[in-house]
């Protein structure tokens, strides 16, 4: 008992330490420091070993996105390339779609094979841009961002080269297209209900007076007049995109790898496109690599904190408990892999956790495989976003020069409570025999 509410005061720590300005690294050694507590765990043990093991692990991993991420970032924004990305899309569409683009543009690149963490940084210069011009409060645009990425360009669409939509292939014997008609019903619904939610809430903002204001000290590209050619400012993305699908199609390369191949590609093209624009290279490109690591680092804190819970007794108590519930087997595997998500804050580790235990009794059952892949890959990314220590949704805050207490609330709402609805619906059209 007492293990398991030390599991919640580290929770509540986390939110608490979070809406108080602390350094996620301060966090989550907190945090960690109160779970190795309650359960008994060997201080030194735990953290040399599931923090660090799981902080260094997530380092290893995305150590070289992240800085491609924020230098791609970098050159797109101080070369005025954003900027004319964004005077092109306000002139064709309008202003009152600047959402819209946004929206799009996320969905195009999580669809292309990119992770929500590069998209952050990526996509962010050209938000801002459509925020300014569009005067949209600044702690929107997290929600704007990552909306789709997050959610339908995560897990809903089919075909989606995600980990999260990969990792029940190997459990259920399914493709990355499974529960196609299902996906695409969910897809268009999630869709429809965050534009129209972020739409009212840029509504309300007005209404109070809000206008968009830049962090401190920070410069929001330059003015689309002087921005490059408008091929040219296009030419680094389309390149990213077009390369991803490539390599990972026609050359059957891992997902990280063409994405990290794709992306050097585009900071290349986007050096010499606008070398003269960006001014000392050299300079320029260190600043973004450090802003990169940093992020990185914040986010790799809070992987290491959900390594010490994975770790702890009452966690694995939590799990088995949940896993020997007598209800209907689907509302079993929701419930379970909702609980791991909430507390983890990662939907990978939720869907990894509960099909390398109970992927064969799942199938047993006889329900669809291809339901079960699409339902539970949407059961994980909701809770997942719940509580402000996921770590997609860190990066996006730190690539935004946001803070999470004033965005938390419409990612809540457009990246939590909105995908934990479509999976329910998800699931009900599942047991109609919608696949």
């Amino acid at each position: 008992m007492l293990g398991l509410a030390g599991l919640v005061l580290a929770v509540v720590a986390i939110v608490f330490l979070v809406w108080r300005g602390w350094h996620m690294a301060i966090v989550s050694l907190a945090a960690s420091l109160i779970v190795i507590a309650t359960n008994g765990m060997g201080l030194f043990e735990s953290i040399n070993g599931a923090y660090m093991g799981d902080m260094s692990a997530f380092v290893g991993s995305w150590f070289l996105l992240f800085a491609l991420g924020s230098v791609f970032g970098r050159v797109m924004g101080g070369s005025g390339a954003s900027a004319g990305i964004a005077s092109s899309m306000l002139r064709l569409v309008g202003e009152k779609h600047a959402l819209l683009v946004i929206m799009i543009t996320g969905l195009v690149l999580s669809y292309g094979g990119i992770s929500a963490f590069i998209i952050a940084f990526s996509v962010y210069p050209i938000a801002a841009e459509l925020f300014e011009r569009a005067d949209i409060p600044k702690k929107l645009i997290v929600a704007a961002i990552m909306v789709c990425p997050a959610t339908l360009g995560m897990v809903m669409m089919p075909g989606i080269p995600s980990t999260q939509n990969l990792i029940p292939t190997s459990y259920l014997g399914t493709d990355a297209y499974a529960g196609g008609l299902l996906g695409v019903i969910c897809s268009v619904v999630m869709f429809a209900m965050s534009y129209a939610y972020l739409q009212w809430e840029i509504g309300r903002c007005r209404r109070r007076g809000e206008h968009f204001s830049p962090a401190a000290g920070e410069k929001i590209g330059g003015p689309g007049s002087d921005a490059p050619p408008t091929w040219a400012c296009f030419a680094p993305i389309v390149l990213l995109v077009v390369l991803v699908f490539v390599l990972q199609r026609a050359v059957s390369l891992a997902a990280t790898d063409a994405v990290s191949a794709a992306m050097v590609a585009a900071v290349a093209l986007a050096c010499l496109l606008y070398r003269e624009r960006i001014g000392d290279v050299r300079r320029a490109l260190g600043e973004a690599c450090a802003s990169g690591l940093n992020s990185l680092i914040t986010v790799a804190s809070i992987m290491g904190f959900g390594g010490v819970v994975v770790a702890s007794p009452a966690y694995q108590g939590i799990v088995s408990a949940l896993m020997d519930t007598s209800v209907n087997p689907l509302w079993q595997a929701f419930i379970t892999i909702f609980a791991i998500a909430g507390i983890t804050g990662s939907a990978i580790g939720a869907l990894n956790i509960y099909f390398s235990s109970a992927a064969g009794a799942l199938l047993a059952t006889g329900l669809d495989p291809a339901m079960i892949h699409r339902v539970l890959c949407m059961a994980s990314v909701g809770p997942a976003t719940l509580l402000p220590h996921t770590s997609a949704m860190l990066a996006a805050n730190q690539a935004a020069h946001t803070e999470v207490r004033d965005t938390y609330r419409y990612v809540l709402v457009s990246c939590a409570l909105m995908p934990v609805a479509v999976s329910l619906l998800g699931m009900a059209l599942g047991l109609l025999g919608v696949v």
